[in-house]
């Protein structure tokens, strides 16, 4: 039976597999189906599939912004298809070339190609090929500044669309006619376009189910309805307008997959003037909301209280930078600046390094990373940032902070930021004077206070230290990460403060915590992160044979998501616990799949950790925690005493960041 296997059924998995890859942005593994796929085709001499793949290959590779190989892949593929007569590919790949081309600003040969494209689909009645090429055509003649011919495309783009019932299609060609429309001037007309944008966004988002990842790929390539839409709000002075929009489209991924964990019927805003309850979810909080959105180079602030109205302010980042020789987006100030990359730089003679990667990769997180810096100058370009983000974020509105405990609910790349290390001109630290907490969205945080009482465990704690991983494959790499005495200690500790017996060792196994990390009201967790997506790593099973592969001992966000949690805290003790891809849909990380799951609040850590500090830390911490006062308080105190008692460095004390609810636990129970 084996020598009678499908080999072109073979190949037809493996493109859709790839297919499945490039739409969720993994692109190494939609490249290497892809290759299998080709492989076998070309086996086999077909020629018809051969040309899919060449041209799923120079899709990937300009996704990737390698255009050189992305070309050379598709006109392969339409080399192919006019060999054997394939009319409709052959328009595909026309359309496809005339994308690369206007990705590089080629904007004639971009033209051309889409023309040709055109004229195929007109002769075999392609309708939906004949919309795309139509909405192609105007993108290009909108960056030759000709809108009205850019109008005039996108029309017949969306007409089309309308006739054949493409959803997807009426979302994307409404929204670039909304780009022509501003571009000449007419702002009532580009509302309208946005709002039937972000009508037809929430209507698909309806038939995605249950497939989170589909979810986070399709709101970020149709982030900008909504992002430009608040940003019209807020030039029309309609601010509170402006704040429904940009929570209707925060975290939207993320709501799904909570209301699936507690049961809660979804209710879909059909439209941005659909208002969400966030005077609501206020009512019952006593601190003072600091929402951040950003658009181009304009970061847009509001002050959220409950029973009093909403302070806005709207800052051009441009105006907080001591350099003035060129203009600058929000996202651009952000990634100049080497703030994040300077704090996963670790003092590798003080700490036992928690994050993990294999080896080939270490320098990525090391002192190595950057060995022609002088320590002097890091410190000083760290004080420069954390002052340069208080003038951006904090100083507009500081006035108005007037609770304890500030809820910030980040933006994208903002979420990086260590707001509890913003300082200002006194050199006053933000964490000085407030408690602070962090919620992905004001519609997430309602979730939680909305979930029954019952939901959350009230005992129980699962407490794990220092998992003897031993070597392990990752990624086809043998590895053996180093143990975690600290981290060992740090458990033992918690676990005398809570009369629990914490996993540690051989016993931290993946098998035990899945076991019991839906029972208990408290997770702890002091091992490695994977310093990309902040997974865990844990002990594989033993005995065992062979070399254990990631699924035997890597904690991911897949294994949490298919779990329902009952912790009202998780404590992620690990390096970089807070990283993740940075999307519209905020960080998705494993921080997010705790909370997806059902966790009523995670503390994370921003960057690499300290040991010692970090051992001194959760100390204090859990001290707090277990005399009853809420968790934002003793992050709160934990830093003032770390700050006061010898941890006075912003790495030390600064990296932990609670996300989700105040939660209090019942210890006693």
């Amino acid at each position: 039976m084996e020598e009678m296997c499908d080999k072109n059924g073979e190949a037809s998995c493996y493109g859709n597999l790839a297919t499945v890859f490039h739409s969720i942005g993994e692109y190494a593994k939609a490249e290497d189906y892809s290759q299998k796929a080709l492989a076998i085709c070309k086996d086999m001499g077909n020629e018809k599939g051969e040309a899919t793949n060449y041209g799923n290959l120079g899709a990937v590779f300009q996704s990737l912004g390698e255009f050189a190989k992305a070309i050379k892949y598709h006109e392969k593929a339409l080399a192919l298809r006019k060999k054997i007569g394939d009319i409709k590919g052959e328009a595909d790949d026309y359309g496809n070339l005339g994308t690369l081309f206007y990705s590089t600003g080629d904007y004639a040969k971009a033209q051309g190609y889409y023309e040709l494209a055109l004229s195929i689909r007109r002769e075999i009645s392609d309708k939906g090929g004949e919309a795309t090429d139509q909405g192609n055509l105007g993108n290009v003649f909108r960056d030759l500044g000709e809108y009205s011919k850019a109008c005039e495309y996108h029309n017949k783009a969306l007409s089309i669309c309308k006739e054949i019932r493409d959803i997807r299609g009426q979302c994307e060609w409404h929204f670039y006619l909304a780009l022509d429309i501003l571009a000449k001037g007419d702002t009532q007309e580009a509302f309208s376009n946005l709002y039937a944008s972000i009508h037809e966004n929430e209507n698909l988002l309806g038939f995605l189910g249950n497939s989170d990842q589909f979810k986070i790929a399709f709101l970020e390539e149709h982030a900008l309805s909504y992002q430009l839409l608040s940003k019209l709000f807020c030039d029309a002075g309609k601010t509170s307008d402006a704040l429904h929009v940009v929570e209707l489209g925060r975290a939207r991924a993320l709501r799904d997959l909570m209301s699936a964990q507690y049961s809660v019927e979804k209710e879909i805003p059909v439209s941005p003037q659909t208002r969400v309850s966030i005077e609501k979810v206020l009512e019952r909080e006593s601190s003072v909301c600091l929402y951040l959105s950003y658009f181009g180079q304009f970061l847009f602030l509001w002050v959220l209280k409950a029973y009093k109205p909403i302070v806005f302010r709207r800052i051009d980042v441009n105006d907080c930078l001591l350099d003035k020789a060129m203009e600058r987006s929000v996202d651009e100030v952000l990634t100049s600046k080497t703030l994040i990359r300077k704090f996963k730089v670790l003092d590798q003679q003080t700490c036992e390094d928690r994050s993990w990667l294999p080896a080939s990769n270490v320098s990525r997180w090391t002192s190595e990373s950057c060995p022609e810096e002088d320590p002097t100058d890091k410190i000083q370009d760290l004080e420069v940032s954390l002052e340069l983000y208080y003038r951006m974020l904090v100083t507009p509105v500081v006035k108005f902070l007037n609770e304890p405990e500030i809820l910030i609910v980040p933006d994208r790349s903002l979420y990086e930021i260590p707001f509890a290390a913003l300082k200002d001109e006194n050199g006053e630290y933000l964490s000085e004077r407030f408690r602070i907490r962090i919620v992905p969205s004001l519609m997430t945080l309602k979730l939680i206070q909305d979930s029954p009482a019952e939901y959350h465990s009230r005992s129980g704690a699962l407490i794990v230290g220092d998992p003897d991983v031993g070597r392990v494959l990752y990624k086809g790499t043998v590895c053996n990460p180093i143990r975690l005495p600290s981290a060992a200690e740090e458990a033992e500790l918690i676990g005398q403060l809570l009369g629990a017996e914490p996993l540690l060792g051989q016993q931290a196994t993946k098998q035990a915590v899945v076991q019991r990390i839906n029972s208990v009201g408290l997770v702890h967790f002091a091992a490695h992160g994977n310093a990309e997506t902040g997974e865990i790593v844990l002990a594989p099973p033993r005995p065992t044979t062979g070399t254990p592969q990631e699924e035997d001992y890597l904690l991911t966000m897949t294994d949490i998501s298919q779990i329902r949690l009952r912790a009202k805290l998780v404590v992620l003790s690990c390096c970089h616990s807070a990283r993740g891809k940075i999307k519209a849909e905020g960080v998705v990380g494993i921080a997010r799949a705790f909370l997806g799951s059902g966790a009523r609040s995670v503390l994370v850590a921003l960057w690499a950790i300290d040991d010692e500090a970090t051992l001194q830390f959760m100390s204090r911490f859990y001290e707090h925690l277990v005399r009853g006062e809420s968790a934002s308080e003793s992050l709160h105190q934990a830093m003032k005493w770390m700050r006061e008692n010898g941890f006075s460095n912003v790495r030390q004390w600064a990296p932990f960041t609670l996300i989700g609810d105040d939660v209090t636990l019942d210890f006693e129970q």
